[in-house]
């Protein structure tokens, strides 16, 4: 059936889901959470309209996530605090180090754009996976997370949101925290990072080293990531900076256990941005960045090395106008010159786009938005998206918000002009996915309890989704062509509380509906259920201990593969021993439960860590 002749009703709740609020009681909780007041409606967010505003003036549904509460949860990988957000389904094909994907409010995988410093990290052509799977969250200082159609403020790959990221910057004095962690699986993880600032110059930097065995034979990851950045405040009205961001990482890949393919994943990942900003005046802020971005990916088996080089080469400058009371104009350019080389075929693509973008506020409790954006890509030609939105502060405790806008995917050069190694052939007609999705919510506060509720109901319809088409079943060669639509609606909850001063509890739940409406199969990895929650127990800054939980219920993998429901639980805990000084417990997979997240790739089983930590 259509997503036009569906309508949302009371959808129906899983028995464990049930189980899991009475047992949190009142104060429902969010997964990977911390000892903290509720979130504030005044938080600051920067993608939604790519400049900062508090959130009770942001239409779109985003979620500003706590960096800090994860790292006290023993969070370090970027896999675990995306799981932990509402409407975001990260799915692992495998261990630690594998490929994962990140399916935001069911958009596929290479629709989901992640930003880094301002700069697009992954197209069409770059994918992700390898890179999400190897990344922690050391020298990050804000990580959000942008949901629906975003093709407007950030172009192609934005169809089901942004997740975004912004490396440290430096601040007074100098602060840093040394970490050291060992546990099952031969695991071992160790990470520095120092920020500080002298006179105008700010400065941070960052190294994490992490190894592990995992649980199956031939199965082993180690990698390491570094950042750094340098801002320099040059005169009253310019500020210069520069970014690096970059991991290596070696993964051994065993395959499914229902068909064995082992081989060795080598990444190497870099992306480095030069930037200034110019103040002209009170009114008139001008930036403009540069970057470079190169990936260089190997996969070597039985059957020899398939290597795979992207690099893209960026330019966007944006100007900033307040160009009366109330409204903000942001217009600007961006170009990218992309280059794509597997296994031996070279491919190029170029991209120029325009974009505008209007705030308006008649009044101090309305927000309204509006943009516009087109992209000429040399391969496809041009794509042009809009968005709208509203956001009303009805009280100062009650924030209603709603959005409507498109999005598109262009295809990577290689679906254009072919990869002759794999068997891909050319195809000159193929054109880009397009989207167009809708949003409303609302996000309420209960101070006297000291509780915040945010609930968001959505729907998306995707036209002209791209598929592998076999021409040929002797050779199997095949090409990718514009064939399939999709739609997906649902709704995320969450709830963030503090009961007690001893006591906080996060839950985020997400129930989604994702339909291939070419042919009315569901479409695959993105289950119906998911919840994320924790309550923790702590005495100011002296011990803290927590109980996380993770469940996903009623999804479909492969033709014919329905893998079984899970509910994962984990234990965390920290103990101040001296001022600087901290031991860190947490144990995964407490229960030791057998579960896929793709089938044929086990999750580990139980495993046990323990660290220390040191801060100055």
């Amino acid at each position: 059936m259509n997503s036009d002749s569906r309508r949302f009703s009371i959808f129906p709740v899983h028995p464990f889901l049930v189980a899991t609020a009475l047992l949190c009681g009142t104060a429902l909780p969010v997964l990977h959470g911390q000892a903290a007041p509720p979130i504030q409606l005044d938080e600051m967010v920067v993608s939604a309209q790519r400049s900062a505003h508090p959130i009770q003036q942001t239409p779109s549904s985003i979620t500003l996530v706590a960096l800090d509460e994860l790292f006290q949860a023993g969070t370090t990988r970027m896999t675990e605090a995306l799981a932990g957000q509402p409407g975001t389904t990260v799915v692992n094909t495998g261990a630690t180090g594998s490929q994962s994907s990140v399916f935001l409010r069911g958009a596929s995988s290479h629709q989901t754009l992640f930003l880094v410093d301002g700069i697009r990290m992954n197209d069409r052509s770059a994918a992700y996976p390898n890179v999400l799977g190897s990344s922690d969250l050391v020298g990050l200082d804000r990580l959000e997370v942008l949901r629906g159609p975003q093709g407007t403020l950030y172009g192609s790959s934005a169809m089901g949101g942004v997740i975004a990221l912004q490396t440290v910057r430096g601040v007074d004095g100098t602060t840093g925290r040394i970490q050291a962690e060992y546990g099952s699986f031969q695991t071992f993880s160790a990470s520095a990072a120092v920020a500080g600032g002298v006179d105008s110059l700010g400065y941070s930097f960052s190294a994490a080293r992490m190894q592990t065995d995992n649980d199956r034979p031939q199965n082993s990851f180690e990698s390491w990531t570094y950042s750094g950045r340098f801002e320099g405040q040059v005169t009253q009205s310019l500020l210069i900076g520069a970014t690096l961001r970059g991991l290596t990482s070696t993964y051994e890949e065993p395959g499914a256990t229902t068909f064995p393919f082992p081989g060795t994943a080598d990444l190497e990942n870099n992306l480095i941005t030069v930037y200034g900003e110019f103040g002209l005046s009170e009114t008139f802020t001008s930036r403009l960045t540069g970057g470079y971005y190169l990936k260089d990916y190997t996969f070597t088996s039985d059957f020899g090395a398939s290597p795979s080089e992207n690099s893209r080469q960026v330019v966007d400058w944006q100007n900033t106008i307040e160009a009366a009371s109330g409204l903000e104009i942001i217009a600007g350019l961006n170009y990218e010159k992309s280059r794509f080389e597997p296994a031996g075929r070279v491919t190029r693509d170029d991209d120029f786009a325009l974009y505008l973008s209007a705030l308006y506020r008649p009044v101090d409790a309305v927000t309204l938005t509006a943009g516009i954006r087109h992209d000429d890509f040399e391969s496809v030609g041009g794509a042009t998206t809009w968005r709208t939105g509203i956001s009303w502060m009805a009280t100062s405790t009650t924030h209603f918000r709603g959005t409507v806008g498109t999005g598109f995917s262009a295809p990577g050069s290689e679906d254009r002009y072919g990869v002759p190694a794999w068997g891909q052939l050319a195809n000159p007609e193929i054109q880009p996915e397009t989207s167009t999705g809708w949003d409303a919510g609302i996000d309420q506060e209960f101070p006297v309890v000291k509780t915040t509720l945010s609930a968001t109901v959505f729907a998306n319809r995707y036209h002209d989704l791209f598929e592998y088409q076999i021409v040929d079943w002797n050779t199997y060669e095949g090409m990718v062509v514009n064939r399939a639509r999709a739609s997906t609606e649902g709704v995320e909850f969450a709830v963030v509380s503090q009961p007690h001063p001893l006591v906080s509890t996060r839950l985020s739940y997400t129930w989604l509906d994702a339909v291939n409406d070419t042919d009315g199969t569901r479409l695959i990895r993105r289950p119906r259920h998911t919840l994320d929650a924790s309550v923790q127990l702590a005495d100011a800054d002296r011990w803290s201990v927590g109980l996380g939980l993770r469940a996903v219920a009623d999804r479909t993998d492969q033709v014919g593969v329905d893998p079984d429901d899970f509910v994962v639980l984990r234990a965390f805990g920290r103990f101040r021993i001296r001022e600087q000084f901290v031991l860190t417990a947490r144990v995964e997979n407490l229960l030791n439960d057998d579960y896929e997240e793709v089938a044929g790739y086990p999750a580990l089983p139980f495993g046990a860590f323990g660290g220390v930590e040191w801060t100055f």
